[in-house]
Formats: C-alpha cells, structure tokens, sequence
C-alpha cells in the first residue's frame, strides 16, 4: 500500500515575476511587480517601502506605503493581505472608494477571527449589532445607527494633505498626527474609534490635485505623491511621485560658502532668528497610472514637460483595427493612441503594463518586436521563451 501524489503542471523555469531598474540618477529603484488586464496588477518598489496596485501578491515584502488607482478587484484584491495590527499601513486611494476599501478590509479581519458580533462592542465600530443580535447596524440600544458615508466620514483616517483636501481642514490633519514628522498613529491609538482588531490601517482619501508626503520615508530623503485623474470607467488615480530636495533660493545663487555663513550669522544676531537659504524644490521621478485611455497622458500633462523620467501605464489592446470599440467602451489604452505621445516625449522612458489576456507573451513580444518601436518603451512582458499565459 502506498499513497497517490499530485502531479505537478508544466510550467516555465523563469519567473512571473519581474523586475526592471530605474534610469539614472534614480537608478537605485528597482521596480517589480506583474500586470495583466482583468487578472491583476501590483508592483513594489521596496526602496520606497512602496506598493503599486494590490492585484496579487508580488513577493514576501509587505510595503506600508500602499497607493491604489481605483476599485477594480485585479487591482484591489488582495488589498487585505497588506495590512497589519501592529504598525498598520498608510493606504491612499480615490476618495469614492475609501469607505467601500474600509469595509472590505475589515470584512476580511472579521473573518478572520472567526466572523459574527463582536465581543465586546466598541462605539463608533461599523459592525456593532443590535442589541440581541441582528445583522443590521445600530446602537446597543437598538436604534439605528448612520454610515461613515452619510455622515461625510470617508476612510478611518484624513490625509495629511499639503493643500486644502482631506477633511477640509489643514490644521486638523496636521494635529491629528502630532507636528506632521512623526510616524503614524499604531493601532494601540486610543482616538482612533475602530475596535482594537479593526484598526488594521489607515486609509487616506484623495481627490485629483491632491499632494503628500510619503510619510515612512527618512525626512533626508523625502518623497511626495500628487494624485491626477484617469480616463476610466470608475473614479481613477495615477499619482506622480516626486523626490524633494533643498536648493539654494535664487538671491543667494552665486554666492560663496563665506558669504552664506556670514548672512546666516548676521540673522542671528540680529534677532530674527534663522535664516533660510534654501527650499525644498520637488523633481518629478515617475507616474503610476491606473487604468485609463491614452487621452490622459495626450493631455499633455505639466509633469512630462517637467521631464519626469519614468511614467509606467497601462496598454491593454495592441490592434485598433480590431479592438478600438471596446477600448472606448471600457475606457482602456490602444496602442495607436499612445504611440504618438511615447514619440512626443523621447527623454521619458515609458513602462508598458496591463496588456490583455487575449495575448500570450510571446503575441506581445513579436507585436513590438515588428514595429518600428521607440527606444524609450519598456514592455512589461518577459523577453526570452519559457512560454506560458493566455493567448489566441
């Protein structure tokens, strides 16, 4: 007597998985992550302690930097295996989805711990019960209790905005983190109105135009996310990240280092405390775009003319003769249409993500491969055999 074994599937030695680094002077980001339509997209870029989308699972790093594009499920599925009780990420999305994003997290912690009314119930949890039992919301004492939604609270926590979104208020976002350099709240935050196993993470609400600070980045290295809108079916983010470094103010340009020391003294001692030379001036580095049509980068956005080095999006149909149709009606990117501005912007290298399942890798390798293709295209698909995928 023996036991019967599993057989394994036939499967390419190389991995799914892949990498590509960043150009210089940013060549010590390394981006990694895998993207098709309809199935999943999530990149790492773990020198940032960030994740790109949450499609899948890319390896065993778990960044607290979390920004998604919007709601789709090959974008957020797997959204819930990023957080954590202890040390909870900071997770930024379009501010539609942030209270549908909270619920499901936490639907998944609920099951977790093995589902149904919480023992004890905490005042302001979105899952208490009715007294006795019940599966609607409500007070203990059996009234009814309004949604975050209805009561304007989207998302457990308000971004600490550099401008004038989040819950409106600049100041309140501020103090609500302490003076704004400090880590996040954890979850032993006594202000913080989830029950303790529900505080999971933090989700910050944002609407196009809204900037911040990634803030699990050293205040020496220093990195800001502004949110633009996407061309798509439902609310859609990309987000331009930005390094920030302090240059010297242009009055003091030209300047020699004894100068500039002696200026600083003369403030001091002059009791007017100390003097700034320089300000923080943001270098744009790369665009993550959600889903979208190639209208959003046809637009021209400032950012490219900025010279921003790397813009990573989407290219889901490769043929327009055949699939122009349906790239408009689900609001996705043509190869046709993104083609004249990749030729419009030659110093920007543009990573190519999302392509259809209809294409097998190797459909998309010879669809490039045959074409007169611009040097600045990084084609998210692996570029030897070990053939695997869907496809004609």
């Amino acid at each position: 007597m023996s036991p019967t074994f599993a057989t394994p599937l036939p499967q390419s030695p190389r991995s799914p998985i892949l990498e590509w680094s960043f150009p210089r002077p940013f060549h010590q980001l390394t981006l990694t992550g895998r993207s098709r339509a309809a199935w999943h997209t999530s990149f790492v870029i773990p020198q940032l302690n960030l994740l790109l989308d949450a499609g899948l699972i890319v390896n065993n790093q778990r960044p607290k930097q979390i920004f998604l594009t919007h709601g789709h499920s090959d974008h957020t599925l797997l959204a819930p295996a990023f957080v954590k009780k202890s040390d909870p990420p900071d997770v930024f999305c379009p501010a539609e989805m942030a209270g549908a994003l909270d619920r499901f997290v936490e639907a998944k912690t609920m099951l977790s711990e093995g589902g149904g009314v919480w023992p004890p119930p905490v005042d302001g949890s979105p899952y208490l019960r009715k007294k006795g039992g019940g599966s609607g919301e409500g007070k203990e004492d059996g009234s009814e209790r309004p949604r975050k939604e209805d009561s304007g609270e989207v998302g457990q926590r308000e971004t600490l905005i550099a401008g004038t979104r989040g819950n409106g208020d600049q100041e309140e976002d501020e103090d609500e983190y302490g003076d704004g350099d400090g880590p996040p709240p954890t979850s032993n935050d006594p202000t913080d109105p989830r029950h303790p196993l529900l505080r999971t993470h933090h989700t910050h609400p944002l609407r196009p135009g809204d900037t911040v600070v990634l803030p699990r980045l050293p205040a020496s290295h220093p990195y800001t996310a502004t949110a633009f809108a996407c061309d798509h079916t439902v609310p859609c983010l990309g987000y331009l990240f930005c390094a920030v470094t302090n240059k010297l103010k242009p009055e003091y340009q030209g300047l020699s280092g004894p100068e500039l020391r002696a200026l600083k003294q003369k403030s001091r001692e002059s009791g007017e405390g100390e003097l700034r030379l320089s300000t923080p001036v943001p270098t744009p580095v790369f665009a993550f775009l959600g889903d979208t049509t190639a209208s959003t980068l046809a637009s021209d956005p400032v950012w490219l003319a900025e010279g921003v080095k790397v813009v990573i999006t989407e290219c889901s149909f490769l043929y327009a003769e055949e699939h122009r149709e349906q790239a408009e009606r689900t609001r996705h990117t043509l190869w046709a249409d993104l083609e004249p501005v990749i030729r419009r912007w030659p110093k920007t290298i543009f990573v190519l993500t999302h392509f259809s399942l209809r294409y097998s890798d190797k459909d998309i390798r010879a669809f490039f491969r045959s074409r007169d293709v611009p040097d600045n295209v990084v084609v998210w698909i692996d570029g030897k055999g070990g053939e695997r995928g869907q496809g004609k």
